[in-house]
């Protein structure tokens, strides 16, 4: 049976766990070592359906975000990028609504249940502008053991105080989005970073409601904190802006923020397969700079010519619902847009590859909480946020979401400048992630406290504030 790994660090837990408590179970305790499990990633394999309408049993961690399921790694509920479909299968039914996250999000579980399909024209997801799902095994009627006590894994949607400015600033528009994948990769903490930017934005920098466009997963919203405006797709994004062109002007200031999953060639692990999970895609007009993919290092035929010996690029992706939203296309969606300033702030995975594609033009403030070739991840301990993009919201709300005092304002200025913004954010993010900044036009960024190599003169200058 394969091995349940807990982090990046590669802690292996055994299979082979005394039990430790049982739930939800009618019969006696198997002991360990005598009953046989059936591997996560056989049942979400190409083989599934032979295991259709039979009782299997499974060990995973448990996790509900948003769904119950089990995972062969919590690993991958931290990363902003799309989960491996063999990396979980999801539990339906009343038994699996029923297990409390508090007591068992992040434990070790065995599960046993029976093989239903799910996706095609009923599955989870099928929102609006989504791609048509394949069918795939869930396990339905379970019955449940603890088998070990890990991390907990719990998070939670954050309630906020919402306060909207009585002079709210008309100069200044903004556009949230979080595509979120699925039912199954939309995590809670995707809501909350959309929320925080968003209390932030209509209170402490005076940006009026109307000026801000919320477009979050299906299109709709988890709470009557924040409104929700657009299902996450390309095409409304895509209106979004044609809808800015229209009425911004040289005078004003806009704002995009983007959370959730993205896509792109992890260089972390020569010997994953592309980006770890078909994420982004080879760039076939040679417009990535500085971008030098090997295949023979990674023994890939990256292009598809039929040989693996060439050096070539490869495209990033912001992951909408249903879709992907690749980094050729941000350009053409800026492109005529009348602004003074633009400010672009990027949580998602592999963010950082997509700056070269929204920099060209000038005047743009671009930061990215992750490089090119590398993943984002969640907060610790409650996994709530996203930890570059609280920091960075932290900042120039000049309070965390709890409402604690927050300086950033080194300069002393009594306003944070962008630079100060992505500095704090920067020093305080602990995850294995490196944050990126851009404000020269030359679309090349740079990591490390700004202002540095020829960047942070425009937003060492620049606020959000009125």
């Amino acid at each position: 049976m394969r091995g349940l790994r807990l982090n990046r660090r590669g802690l292996v837990l055994l299979a082979v766990l005394a039990v430790l408590a049982t739930a939800g179970c009618q019969t006696p305790t198997p002991q360990p070592g005598q009953v046989e499990t059936t591997p996560i990633h056989e049942l979400k394999g190409p083989e599934w359906e032979r295991f259709l309408d039979q009782t299997v049993t499974v060990e995973g961690i448990f996790v509900r975000d948003p769904l119950p399921m089990l995972v062969t790694d919590l690993d991958v509920m931290l990363k902003n990028e799309r989960m491996p479909e063999d990396s979980y299968i999801l539990l339906v039914g009343d038994a699996a609504e029923r297990i409390d996250p508090d007591e068992y999000g992040g434990r070790l579980l065995r599960v046993t249940g029976q093989v239903n399909s799910a996706g095609g024209d009923s599955g989870e997801g099928g929102g609006e502008g989504e791609e048509p799902l394949l069918k795939y095994a869930v396990l339905a009627n379970i019955e449940y053991t603890l088998l070990a006590r890990l991390v907990p894994y719990s998070p939670k949607i954050v309630a906020m105080r919402m306060v909207d400015d009585p002079n709210p600033d008309p100069t200044r528009y903004a556009i949230l989005f979080a595509g979120g994948i699925n039912a199954a990769n939309n995590k809670i903490r995707y809501w909350n970073d959309l929320k925080f930017m968003y209390k932030t934005l209509v209170g402490t920098l005076k940006f009026p409601k109307d000026n801000i466009a919320v477009l979050y997963a299906d299109g709709k919203a988890n709470d009557n904190d924040m409104p929700v405006h657009y299902s996450a797709t390309q095409a409304n994004l895509d209106k979004v802006f044609t809808l800015l062109r229209q009425h911004s002007t040289d005078k004003d200031l806009v704002f995009f923020f983007t959370t959730n999953h993205g896509g792109g060639f992890d260089k972390g692990d020569p010997s994953a397969p592309i980006g770890l999970i078909n994420s982004g895609q080879w760039d076939a007009d040679g417009d990535e700079p500085g971008d030098s993919l090997n295949e023979k290092t990674y023994n890939l035929d990256i292009n598809g010519d039929g040989d693996k010996t060439d050096t070539t690029s490869w495209d990033e992706e912001l992951c909408a619902w249903g879709g992907s939203i690749y980094d050729d296309a941000f350009h053409a969606m800026v492109a005529n847009l009348k602004f003074k300033q633009m400010v672009i702030v990027m949580e998602q995975c592999f963010s950082g590859g997509l700056i070269h594609d929204m920099a060209r033009g000038g005047d743009r403030i671009i930061i990215s909480a992750a490089g090119e070739y590398e993943p984002s991840e969640a907060m610790p301990p409650s996994y709530n946020y996203d930890e570059f993009s609280y920091y960075f919201t932290s900042a120039i709300n000049k309070a965390d979401p709890g409402g604690t005092a927050v300086d950033a304002d080194t300069d002393k200025s009594k306003h944070v400048s962008l630079v100060e913004a992505f500095n704090y954010a920067r020093s305080k993010d602990t995850r294995p992630e490196t944050p990126w900044y851009e404000d020269s036009g030359d679309g090349i960024p740079h990591s490390g406290k700004m202002p540095a190599g020829g960047e942070g003169t425009l937003g060492g200058k620049t606020t959000l504030e009125p």
